[in-house]
C-alpha cells in the first residue's frame, strides 16, 4: 500500500511514501496504514522497514497530491540499500526523471516495475522531501533478498533432486526470502503427492554464512507411500460399480501399478471423479443424478486409502420435444435429420454434446465457421421428460482471403499447396480444411501428431486469412553394414564379409521425389535396387516411376529339392494420371500403366530329392514322386526372358502413408507376362484386388482398426509356363500368418514333408488392432485375426492324387500379436496361433520380416 503524509518542521514539508508488494495474493483488498511523522526520512529508515520475514503487501498509488502546494519539479534521484543491484538498473525502470513535474500517482506502478522486473527485493520505499517551494528529492529505498548460494535436500529417497529441478529452477534463482522458501516447501510436497506420498512433510531451513548469503536445505520425512486400495460406490443401483470405476480418474492399486500409475492417491482428481461420475449417469438418462459425498478413508496403519463415492441416481427422464431452427438454406426438417436425438430417447448429456458438434459440422460446411450452437434444456420434473432446442447463431459466411504456409524449411511450397482443396477467394468450410489436412498428413513429411494445424485469422466478418502450421520430420536416411561369418560349409573370410549400403528419401530435396536405393555385395552374390518415383511429373497430376533391379532370390523353404537359388535381373516403367479432377473427391483415384523386362536364371537346375522311406514312400512310388516333383521344378525355375504389361486402377484416400488411422485404399491390378519359344515359354495373366480400410477406435491414433481384403487369379495361356514366384502361396507372414509359406494351399506331399506349389486362386482377409507403444510411433503393437484359402495349382493335372494336398478351397484362419519397430532399424514380428490346428501340424508359428507396414 502507499501511505502519505506531509510535515511541517523547520519550515520544510516532507512527504513520506511507503509501498509493499504482496507476494501471495494480489487481488485481495488491502489496508492502509499511516505512519508516524518523522524529521528526517534517511535518519528514520530502519525504524520504518518491515522485518525481512514479513510478507510484502499490495500498493495502490495516492490519487491526489496537497492541493495547498503548487507543483513541484524532480530535484534529484537517489538509491539507498542497494548493494547487489546497480544503481542504473533500478533508475532505469523508474517512471520518474529529474527536471520533470513530480507525480505521486506514478509510485505504485514503480514500486510494482522494480519488484516485478528485478525480482531481487523483500521491500521497497519511496520517500519525497520538499525543497524549497517548488521542488522535490525523491529517495528509493530498497531491502534486498538474500543471495541463494546452494540448496539442499536431506531424506528424499522417492523424489530425486533432478525431479524437483524439472519444476522448480533453483539454478537460475539467484536470491531467496523466506515468504518465498514457504511457496517452494509447498511445491516440493505437491510434488510428493503426484507421486502417492501424500503425507510427505517438508521442512524449509534457511541457513546463513559468514559472507551473507543463504544456504537452503528442505528437510523431507517422505512418510509411507499412500495408496488407493479400494474404491466403493454407494446408491447406485443401475450402473454397476465396474462401470463406474471404468470411467474414474483414480484408480485402485494392483500387479501391474509400477507400469500405469494406477493406485496413486491425487487428491485434487476426486472432483474430476465426481464430474465424471455424473457426466455418466446424465448421458443414460438420470438427469438430476450426482455425487453427493465423497468418504476419503485412510487406514492408519498401512496409510492407504478406501475412497466411497454417494451417488444420487434420481429418476431416468426422457425427451419429449426436439427443435433445431434452421434458416433458407437448411430447414429445421433437414437438420433434425441428421442429429441422433429424437423424442422418445432417454435424455443424453453425451448426445447433446454429439449433437452440437454434428451441427457446427453442418453449418461448417457451409462457410459459417464461427457457428455457435447455443442448447436450451427444459426438465419438467412431474413428467420426468426434457425439452431440447438447438439455437445455431450463424454469423457471417466467411471467405478466403490470404493463405500462407510456415514451418515448411524442407518441402516447397507447390508441394503442399497443390495438396490445398481451395483457393484465395473461395468459401471455406470446414469439411474441405479436414480434407486438406488429411491430404497433408497423407504425404508422410510431417509430424504424425502436431505436423498439421490451421490457424484461422479473421480480418472482418467475411473474410480470414489463413496460415498453414507445419512441422516437418525427417524422411530420409542412409546406412552402411557390413557383415562376417561365413556359411556352414565355408568358412573362409571371403564367403562370409558382405557390405550393404542404402539410401532413401521420401521428400528429394523437398521436392515430393521418392528416391530408394540398395546396394548388397557378397561372394557369389550381387543385389542392386533402385526406384525413383515422382507423383507429379512436369508439375502436373501424371505419376512417373522407375525400377531397375539385379537381385539373388533363394527359395530354401522347399523340401524335396536343395534350395534355389535365382538370379532376377529386369526394370520397369510405370506412368499414369489421375481419372478425377484435382481439388475433387475424386482426385486419388489413379489409372496406370507399366511395361517391364525380365530375366531370370539359375546358379543350379533344381533337382528332386525324394528317396524311399520306411515310414512312406517304397522304391517305386519314391521313383514315381522324383519325376513329377522334378516336372513341377522345371515348369517353376525355368531361365527365361519375357515381357510384362500392366494395368493398375485405384484410390488411396487413407489420412497417412506409414501411420494410416482413416482412410481406405483400394487396388486392381491387371498383370500379362509373355515371351517367346526360345526364350521360356511364358505367358499368363493375372488379376488381383487389394482392399484396405482404417478407422480410429479410441481417439485418432490410440487404437485404430484396419481390415484388409485380398482376392486374386491367375490364367495360362495355351498351357505355358507361370515362374513358382508369380503364384500365389497362402499362409505366411504375407497373407494368413500363424502358418508357414503356402501352408494352406496347395503342396506336394512326399514321406510326410510337404513343398508349397502354389495356387491359381487366393482369397484372404486380415482383421488388425493397431496401437503405439511409443509416441513417436517408432514402434506399435497389432492383434489380429486372419483367414483365407489358396486352391487349384496350375499344373495339379500332372500330379498323382497321392502325392498332391490341399488343392481345393479350404478355409484356415488364426489370431495372434505382433510388433512393429522402425527403430534402430525397420521389422516385424508376428506370433499367430491357429484356430483349427490339425495332425502334424504345429499349433503357431512365429514370423520374422525386415520391414515396416502398418
Amino acid at each position: 500500500m502507499l501511505a502519505w503524509n506531509i510535515i511541517n518542521k523547520k519550515k520544510q514539508s516532507i512527504i513520506f511514501f511507503s509501498t509493499m508488494l504482496c507476494l501471495t495474493s494480489l487481488n485481495n483488498a488491502q489496508e492502509v496504514n499511516s505512519l508516524e511523522s518523522i524529521a528526517n526520512p534517511l535518519d528514520q529508515f530502519d525504524q520504518t522497514q518491515p522485518s525481512a520475514d514479513q510478507p510484502p503487501t499490495q500498493a495502490t498509488a495516492v490519487s491526489a497530491f496537497d492541493t495547498s502546494d503548487q507543483p513541484r519539479t524532480i530535484n534529484k534521484i537517489v538509491v539507498v540499500g542497494n548493494t547487489l543491484v546497480s544503481d542504473e538498473a533500478i533508475l532505469s525502470r523508474v517512471p520518474y526523471k529529474v527536471g520533470e513535474i513530480f507525480d505521486p500517482k506514478k509510485t505504485s506502478s514503480l514500486i510494482r516495475t522494480l519488484y516485478y522486473d528485478l525480482k531481487r527485493f523483500n521491500n521497497i520505499q519511496i520517500f519525497a522531501d520538499n525543497v524549497n517551494e517548488d521542488k522535490v528529492d525523491l529517495y528509493i529505498q530498497v531491502e534486498e533478498k538474500r543471495i541463494l548460494k546452494e540448496v539442499i535436500f536431506k531424506g528424499n529417497k522417492a523424489v530425486s533432486k533432478d525431479e524437483v529441478s524439472k519444476k522448480i529452477d533453483f539454478v537460475d534463482l539467484p536470491t531467496i526470502n523466506e515468504h518465498e522458501l514457504k511457496q517452494y516447501a509447498r511445491m516440493i510436497k505437491k510434488i510428493y503427492a503426484e507421486k502417492g506420498y501424500y503425507l510427505a512433510e517438508v521442512n524449509p531451513v534457511m541457513t546463513k554464512d559468514d559472507d551473507g548469503k543463504i544456504t537452503v536445505t528442505f528437510e523431507i520425512e517422505e512418510q509411507k507411500k499412500s495408496l488407493i486400495k479400494e474404491i466403493n460406490f454407494k446408491g447406485n443401483k443401475h450402473i454397476s460399480g465396474k462401470k463406474l470405476r471404468s470411467v474414474i480418474f483414480s484408480k485402485e492399486d494392483w500387479v501391474l501399478s509400477l507400469l500405469d500409475g494406477s493406485g496413486t492417491f491425487h487428491p485434487e482428481r476426486l472432483e474430476g471423479d465426481k464430474h465424471m461420475i455424473e457426466q455418466l449417469y446424465q448421458s443414460r438418462g438420470y438427469f438430476t443424478a450426482k455425487v453427493i459425498d465423497v468418504e476419503k478413508k485412510m487406514d492408519p496403519e498401512t496409510k492407504n486409502f478406501t475412497i466411497t463415492f454417494e451417488v444420487q441416481e434420481g429418476d431416468l427422464y426422457t425427451v419429449s420435444e426436439v427443435k433445431a431452427p434452421g434458416n433458407d438454406e437448411l430447414t429445421e426438417e433437414q437438420l433434425l435429420s441428421q442429429i441422433p436425438i429424437r423424442p422418445g430417447n432417454l435424455y443424453s448429456r453425451k448426445a447433446i454434446q454429439d449433437t452440437m458438434k454434428i451441427l457446427e459440422m453442418i453449418w461448417g460446411s457451409r462457410g459459417y465457421l464461427y457457428t455457435h450452437i447455443e442448447p436450451s434444456i427444459q426438465p419438467d420434473e412431474n413428467t420426468k421428460t426434457v425439452k431440447l432446442s438447438f439455437h445455431s447463431e450463424l454469423g457471417s459466411k466467411v471467405f478466403l482471403n490470404k493463405l500462407t504456409v510456415r514451418g515448411n524449411s524442407k518441402t516447397r511450397d507447390k508441394i503442399v499447396r497443390r495438396q490445398i482443396m481451395f483457393e484465395e477467394g473461395d468459401l471455406l468450410t470446414n469439411n474441405k480444411m479436414e480434407q486438406t489436412k488429411n491430404k497433408i498428413e497423407g504425404l508422410g513429411y510431417f509430424d504424425q501428431r502436431e505436423g498439421v494445424n490451421w490457424k484461422i485469422t479473421r480480418l472482418d466478418q467475411t473474410t480470414a486469412d489463413l496460415d498453414l502450421i507445419l512441422k516437418e520430420v525427417k524422411t530420409g536416411n542412409a546406412g552402411v553394414q557390413l557383415g562376417f561369418g561365413g556359411s556352414a560349409t565355408d568358412f573362409s573370410p571371403a564367403s562370409g564379409f558382405s557390405v550393404e549400403a542404402n539410401l532413401a528419401d521420401s521428400n528429394l530435396f523437398g521436392s515430393g521425389v521418392n528416391v530408394n536405393m540398395t546396394a548388397k555385395m557378397a561372394k557369389g552374390a550381387k543385389t542392386f535396387l533402385f526406384n525413383v518415383t515422382d507423383p507429379w511429373l512436369f508439375d502436373k497430376p501424371i505419376y512417373g516411376s522407375f525400377d531397375a533391379y539385379h537381385k539373388r532370390v533363394s527359395y530354401d523353404e522347399l523340401n524335396h529339392t536343395r534350395p534355389v537359388n535365382e538370379i532376377h535381373t529386369g526394370a520397369t516403367l510405370t506412368s499414369g494420371f489421375v481419372l478425377g479432377l484435382p481439388r475433387t473427391r475424386f482426385d486419388e483415384t489413379y489409372m496406370r500403366f507399366g511395361l517391364g523386362l525380365d530375366k531370370t536364371s539359375y546358379e543350379e537346375r533344381p533337382l528332386s530329392r525324394i528317396t524311399r522311406s520306411p515310414q512312406g514312400l517304397n522304391a517305386q512310388e519314391a521313383a514315381l514322386a522324383n519325376t513329377e516333383y522334378q516336372s513341377l521344378l522345371d515348369s517353376f525355375f525355368h531361365p527365361t526372358h519375357f515381357g510384362s504389361f500392366s494395368i493398375q486402377l485405384g484410390q488411396d484416400k487413407k489420412n497417412h502413408p506409414m501411420h494410416p488411422s482413416r482412410g481406405h485404399i483400394w487396388h486392381l491390378k491387371s498383370y500379362t507376362a509373355f515371351s517367346g519359344c526360345d526364350d521360356g515359354n511364358v505367358g499368363f495373366h493375372k488379376l488381383n484386388l487389394d482392399f484396405h480400410w482404417f478407422t480410429p477406435l479410441i481417439g485418432e491414433r490410440d487404437l485404430v482398426f484396419h481390415w484388409r481384403s485380398y482376392a486374386g487369379i491367375i490364367s495360362r495361356f495355351n498351357n505355358r509356363l507361370v515362374p513358382y514366384r508369380e503364384l500365389f502361396h497362402a499362409g505366411g507372414q504375407a497373407n494368413v500368418r500363424g502358418f508357414l509359406y503356402g501352408q494352406i494351399g496347395p503342396q506336394f506331399s512326399a514321406n510326410g514333408r510337404n513343398d508349397s506349389i502354389g495356387a491359381r486362386k487366393l482369397i484372404f482377409w486380415n482383421a488388425e488392432l493397431i496401437f503405439p507403444i511409443t509416441p513417436d510411433f517408432s514402434m506399435k503393437a497389432v492383434v489380429f485375426y486372419d483367414g483365407g484359402s489358396g486352391w487349384d495349382n496350375p499344373y495339379s493335372d500332372q500330379i498323382s492324387e497321392q502325392f498332391l494336398k490341399n488343392n481345393g478351397f479350404d478355409y484356415r484362419h488364426s489370431v495372434g500379436i505382433g510388433i512393429r519397430l522402425l527403430k534402430p532399424m525397420p521389422m516385424k514380428v508376428d506370433w499367430g496361433v491357429k484356430l483349427d490346428t490339425r495332425k502334424g501340424e504345429a499349433s503357431h508359428e512365429v514370423h520374422f520380416n525386415m520391414s515396416y507396414d502398418w
